[in-house]
């Protein structure tokens, strides 16, 4: 295999832990040492329920020991941040035209360069209801999204599924990809919600079938249980040698530098 890769994908719940405190700069603490190369959040505030100003991902991606940081953001909430430069390929609703929503839901798809190798990641939090995700994750494994010819391997599709190991809505993901909770060593390493007492895997990455898997954890400490309402889901990934596969950077915009 070619390179590794460390990825997150955390539901931080706008930052606000269970001591009712929004501190951006908690979550930064909570993520740093465990070295993220691409971070994948769900429910992050940038300016729908605050000041515009109030930019949740570039708080965050403060606080990390990056020499530079992208970020693309989804209106629903999602957004990635990356150590490696990344274009948007795709943001928006997964909802049919005209359907009407109680509750909007998303996914933002970027490419990354990752040493001179493409990848593709699709971030989303899926609906409440059993219905809303089954339409939902249909749209997400269309022609728009996980079907559309520029998806192409590797993949990673990862967030907030709001959904368990069996159910409906992960069976239609497992036709195509592998969960890498399949490599956890026992069943609770995968257990990701409520925080303060872990009792259900909602919070998934998934990987298409040329990515292999070093490992998994949940971290569990004091300051990850109070953070958020969620834990963060940590993998350790190998990715294929697809050197050699032209990268076309997306506007600068989407990055900062620290």
């Amino acid at each position: 295999m070619g390179n590794q890769l460390n990825i997150i994908t955390y539901n931080i719940h706008r930052c606000v832990g269970l001591d009712r405190k929004i501190l951006p700069e908690r979550i930064s603490s909570v993520i740093a040492p465990h070295n993220p190369d691409i971070l994948a959040l769900q429910e992050v505030d940038y300016g729908q329920a605050r000041p515009t100003r109030y930019d949740q991902a570039a708080i965050i991606a403060e606080g990390l020991n990056f020499s530079s940081v992208w970020i693309e953001r989804e209106r629903c909430g999602n957004a990635i941040l990356s150590r490696y430069p990344m274009k948007i390929v795709k943001a928006g609703g997964l909802h049919r035209p005209r359907r009407h929503a109680p509750a909007r839901r998303g996914a933002l798809w970027v490419e990354i360069e990752v040493n001179g190798s493409s990848i593709q990641v699709i971030n989303t939090h899926l609906g409440l209801t059993p219905a809303s995700r089954l339409n939902q994750v249909r749209i997400l494994l269309g022609p728009e999204w996980l079907s559309s010819p520029e998806c192409r391997s590797p993949v990673i599709l990862c967030g907030d599924f709001n959904a368990q190991p069996g159910s409906n809505v992960l069976r239609l993901i497992e036709d195509k990809f592998r969960n890498i909770g399949e490599s956890a060593t026992t069943f609770q390493a995968e257990r990701t919600w409520p925080s303060s007492r872990p009792l259900l895997s909602i919070d998934h990455i998934f990987i298409s079938g040329d990515i292999s898997v070093e490992a998994v954890k949940v971290p569990v400490s004091e300051s990850e249980r109070i953070s958020s309402d969620h834990l963060p889901l940590f993998a350790k990934l190998n990715l294929p040698d697809i050197s050699g596969v032209t990268f076309r950077p997306g506007p600068a915009t989407g990055s900062i530098s620290l």
